[in-house]
């Protein structure tokens, strides 16, 4: 079942490895079939560039499996709480890209310092607060940190990125490795801008409009 969905999945985490935005056994991905409660996910300890679509696992919503051999993400509980809280995402990517990366280890905030920011991720990509992984309080830091947005940093971790599906989630998650990179070279020159305070109250209207 869901043939083509799998397929995504598989070629997103090789695409998303050749950017360089994950490396490894790192990260998972997940789709939401919202109208059938079923759950597409990566499984645990696989290298995620050598992935083949029937590797895929299919879950209910409470996370059992119902297709496929092996153990999900340990990162399941992560994912399934965020379906429950955001009715508009349905598409999750975790990934481990250097820039967003390097964020979570020194638990920085993203700030909202271009106009994609704010229109297609909600504003400045906030940290979730630290707790080990797998656990239901990650789960839930990662749910707050995500509240009106579409990405957050998980300290000391990496990055989520979550879309409509994962076309969105994949661009959102590219959007925000591109501009961590950004921020932290402009840091380096010792000279970061932020966005005027109307700007950001404009284009926030635009991405509440977005989600309707």
């Amino acid at each position: 079942m869901y043939d083509d969905l799998k397929r995504q999945i598989v070629d997103v985490f090789r695409y998303i490895e050749e950017k360089g935005w994950n490396h490894g056994r790192a990260g998972n991905i997940s789709i939401y079939i919202r109208k059938e409660n079923r759950v597409l996910i990566t499984p645990s300890g696989v290298p995620k560039s050598k992935l083949k679509p029937e590797e895929i696992l299919v879950l209910d919503a409470e996370g059992n499996v119902i297709e496929g051999v092996g153990k999900p993400t340990i990162e399941l509980p992560m994912h399934l709480a965020i379906y429950k809280a955001y009715d508009y995402v349905n598409a999750i990517i975790h990934a481990h890209g250097i820039y967003s990366t390097t964020l979570a280890i020194a638990r920085e905030p993203l700030p909202a310092l271009i106009d994609e920011m704010i229109i297609y991720v909600g504003g400045d990509i906030r940290v979730a607060e630290y707790a080990p992984p797998g656990t239901s309080e990650l789960a839930e830091n990662i749910v707050k940190a995500l509240e009106g947005r579409k990405a957050a940093i998980i300290a000391n971790h990496g990055l989520i990125a979550c879309g409509r599906d994962l076309e969105e989630a994949t661009e959102i998650l590219g959007l925000v490795e591109r501009i961590s990179q950004a921020y932290i070279f402009a840091k380096l020159l010792g000279k970061v801008n932020l966005l005027p305070k109307e700007i950001v109250e404009l284009h926030g209207k635009t991405f509440i409009s977005r989600l309707k």
